[in-house]
């Protein structure tokens, strides 16, 4: 894969945050809870269903990003002979989790709308009270997925070792049930900051059984000893 591609790709982390973040904030409402009658149920989403279909349709797209990203990092480590163990392989199965998450999540909200404008009050109702509780594989899978992330930049040194530790702890953390809602804030920002880091890293360029890095290594990450800054055997 050329290095145009490798930059292109990586760019998917920050775009998957900026779209996520932005849906989050500028199309989600307070939608009802799991309690709410089927009058409220049918009420709210007539009333939003613009709002609801864009963020339904915009999910396909967030999976599609958030899977490249993954796949790309995990396609960096190998290129470079990092030596990573299983972490870029948890990372892209806990993002293919998230993605089956965030799926699930807007086909159960595409039903409810659905329903809602087809007058279909005890449905919605059912649907809105199956709609709320969905979360569980969406919150696993960016668990996952910022374990996977936090133990592949450990173990290889792609990214500085704190970035490494917050996805870490991080991941850790939104096993804990009610610890959840850290994975739901820390995971897109971790992927913001991480593509653009990897965007930003030096090009990375072999010779022969050599790589050797075409500007200066990137501020906090490792360097091997015996070997100059810019050069990796």
């Amino acid at each position: 894969m050329n290095s145009w591609t490798n930059r292109w790709l990586v760019w998917t982390g920050p775009l998957f945050a900026v779209i996520f973040v932005g849906a989050l904030f500028a199309l989600e409402g307070n939608s009802p809870g799991e309690k709410a009658s089927a009058n409220e149920v049918v009420s709210y989403f007539e009333s939003r269903q613009g709002r609801t279909l864009t963020e339904v349709f915009l999910t396909p797209l967030l999976c599609a990003l958030l899977l490249l990203f993954t796949s790309q990092v995990r396609n960096m480590v190998r290129e470079r002979r990092l030596a990573a163990g299983v972490g870029p392989t948890v990372m892209v199965a806990g993002s293919v989790l998230w993605a089956s998450g965030m799926l699930l999540g807007s086909t159960t909200q595409l039903a409810v709308a659905s329903a809602s404008h087809h007058n279909q009050d005890q449905v919605a109702q059912t649907m809105n009270v199956l709609a709320n509780d969905v979360w569980l594989p969406f919150i696993a899978g960016i668990a996952v997925t910022l374990l996977g992330a936090g133990l592949t930049v450990l173990q290889s040194g792609i990214l500085p070792r704190w970035l490494g530790w917050v996805a870490l702890v991080a991941g850790i953390v939104s096993l804990a049930g009610p610890g959840g809602f850290v994975g739901f804030f820390v995971g897109p920002l971790w992927l913001l900051v991480a593509g653009v880091m990897l965007a930003r890293a030096p090009r990375v360029v072999r010779l022969d059984d050599q790589e050797v890095l075409s500007t200066t290594t990137a501020p906090g990450a490792p360097t091997q000893a015996g070997i100059k800054p810019g050069a990796r055997t």
